[in-house]
């Protein structure tokens, strides 16, 4: 993301390191500039050590596409920041989950809903709600899940509540983005004893939510109140990750 300007930088302190011995060893050029060339020199060095230990130790190494996207509020995972959301999709209703992996290794996360009993339809039938699914190094990207809300819900307000869980299995690695996310409840999951399998999944109500947060989302109006059939989810990757890796 920003290679062409730290390289820029880079050059700028090499040729500060030339630049300020010769200043003050040799004071090159005529004496009513020797003084400017030694100040100029040292204040180039400086402030070229000052951004490069910023843009080493304190920047961010991908930009905040999340916060660009929702705003400043959002939530955490260990690692994985995430928003759910329901969009108006040309009058058809999505339940999203815009997600950003803030470490520059793969992640396996799944974000748990759990709507009221009168709420909107997936299925006939669903209840509480896995989003499983996978997110390489860096990347920002968009879960869509198309649903059904009955007309007496259209406009109105549902408290769901919420928990996540993320995993990863080569560790965290290098962190990209250094602003976490608000704190979520979470619950237990076994990644080491079953295969991961993405998607949305109705899940058991008897799953045990530790501190779950409670999110208010509002219902569109003028949306497809019932099942056609052909509701499918998928993943959209919106943005790449600089260091990305592909799962086989």
């Amino acid at each position: 993301m920003y290679e062409m300007r730290n390289f820029a930088m880079v050059l700028l302190f090499l040729g500060s390191l030339i630049w300020v011995p010769v200043a003050f060893l040799f004071e090159p050029g005529p004496i009513n500039l020797v003084l400017p060339q030694k100040i100029f020199s040292a204040l180039l060095l400086i402030s070229c050590l000052i951004w490069m230990i910023y843009a080493l130790w304190f920047e961010d190494k991908l930009p905040d596409n999340l916060r660009r996207v929702v705003g400043d509020f959002y939530y955490e995972a260990d690692g994985l920041s995430f928003l759910p959301m329901i969009r108006n999709n040309q009058g058809h209703a999505e339940l999203c989950v815009y997600y950003q992996n803030r470490f520059e290794n793969p992640v396996q996360a799944i974000v748990h809903l759990r709507p009221p009993k009168d709420s909107f339809i997936i299925r006939e039938g669903v209840h509480d709600l896995h989003f499983a699914f996978r997110a390489d190094g860096g990347d920002f990207g968009l879960i869509h899940q198309p649903i059904a809300v009955p007309e007496h819900l259209q406009g109105d307000v549902l408290n769901i509540k919420l928990a996540a869980a993320s995993y990863y299995p080569r560790s965290h690695g290098t962190c990209l983005r250094k602003r976490e996310g608000l704190p979520v409840g979470t619950f237990e999951v076994d990644w080491a004893g079953s295969a991961f399998k993405t998607g949305v999944h109705e899940v058991s109500e008897e799953i045990e939510l530790k501190r779950p947060i409670s999110l208010h989302l509002a219902m569109p109006i003028d949306v497809q109140s019932e099942l056609t059939g052909r509701e499918v989810w998928r993943q959209e990757q919106l943005m790449r990750g600089e260091v990305a890796t592909t799962y086989g």
